[in-house]
């Protein structure tokens, strides 16, 4: 995890600046070919998914090696891998030399397994079957109106994850790794209070409130999800050395939520969902928020006319992924807030997403 977040303005201009690269790279090509190239984008995503699921990166890290020196090691197909790892190479993922040995680049490092900045649990979720034939359908979803993962496989990707669980935990680890990014920007952009308790409603393992804890010791925290992930949370949070600050509480965002505290937390948990669930959510929350508490919806925010450089694809994350999810605007947030019975509060900006206060309308027992 970084220790601290990149400045917001620093970090737009140097996402601006790259895409105003690639454009003008596009304007070299004519303009056919420019769209070609990104039309095959579909196989730079499994090229990463199938580099990532392999292992390829983590023996590359050990030392330079030719496909018929990795294949027994991975059990794979020689042929095709040293196919596979010459694409890879196009991407500037790994090198090749002209003995077909290839090594690893400073790209292709998040690959790695252990590496602190490593993306390969997101590499295999985005190029999993279950994934992939969900983007399938976004030509009918757009038709149709109708979600794409539920119209390919019949259930929500909810229940899939329950019915796949090793899908499952893929998922959750590459969630994970987002957060912790996300995390140092969130930290530094509001203002903790130095006593008291923050929740973090539907927060995984704890890795948002992990990094709360650490940066202000005087705080405890409560984790609420399902039972089976608290049961993972316990031993994450007792390897942060943060157990001790944690209660964890076993909770339903649309059923019942029972935590008291002064700050509650819903990271990335709105996204997921249509305005009628995100409604229930918030009332659920709100429903154990006591007098001058409030919550925090840490979203990625997407206004209406505005093309943003992640935003606008998550926001086609949520459509063929989720029932009903959508990356939502600052106003449409605001509806929601006030539709729970909350007041709208502040909005503070990051390098990644935006942290919207709502608080509670409830009066203090005279």
């Amino acid at each position: 995890m970084p220790d601290r977040p990149p400045p917001v303005l620093a970090a737009r201009a140097a996402v601006a600046a790259r895409r105003a690269l690639l454009r003008l790279a596009d304007r070299m090509l004519p303009r056919h070919l420019a769209l070609f190239d990104k039309t095959i984008g579909i196989g730079r995503t499994h090229v990463l998914g199938a580099i990532a699921e392999l292992g390829v990166a983590d023996l590359l890290a050990e030392r330079t090696a030719t496909a018929a020196e990795l294949a027994p090691r991975l059990g794979v197909n020689e042929d095709f891998l040293h196919r596979l790892l010459r694409a890879a190479a196009t991407e500037g993922l790994v090198r090749l030399d002209r003995h077909g040995r290839f090594s690893l680049t400073r790209l292709g490092e998040p690959l790695r397994s252990e590496v602190p900045d490593s993306i390969r649990a997101w590499a295999r979720y985005m190029s999993f079957k279950s994934t992939a034939s969900a983007w399938a359908e976004l030509t009918d979803a757009t038709r149709s109106g109708e979600t794409a993962f539920s119209r390919v496989h019949g259930v929500s990707v909810w229940d899939w994850f329950a019915a796949h669980p090793e899908e499952e935990r893929v998922f959750a680890a590459a969630m994970r790794r987002l957060t912790e990014d996300d995390a140092p920007g969130v930290v530094a952009a509001y203002p903790w209070p130095e006593t008291g308790v923050v929740c973090d409603v539907a927060g995984g393992v704890g890795t948002l409130l992990a990094a709360i804890l650490r940066a202000k010791p005087g705080l405890r925290g409560i984790l609420v999800d399902a039972p089976g992930v608290l049961g993972e949370a316990d031993g994450w949070l007792t390897g942060q050395g943060l157990r001790e600050r944690v209660e964890l509480v076993g909770g339903d965002i649309f059923e019942s939520v029972q935590a008291v505290a002064d700050v509650y937390l819903l990271k990335d948990v709105l996204h997921d969902w249509d305005d009628e669930r995100c409604l229930r959510i918030l009332k659920t929350v709100e429903a154990t928020m006591p007098a001058g508490s409030r919550l925090l919806l840490v979203e990625l925010l997407q206004e209406p006319n505005v093309p943003h450089p992640f935003a606008s694809l998550a926001d086609i994350q949520m459509l063929t992924q989720c029932e009903g999810g959508r990356q939502r605007s600052e106003r449409e947030l605001r509806e929601l807030v006030e539709a729970a019975g909350m007041r709208f509060g502040a909005v503070r900006e990051t390098a990644g997403p935006a942290v919207v206060e709502a608080l509670s309308r409830r009066q203090a027992a005279a």
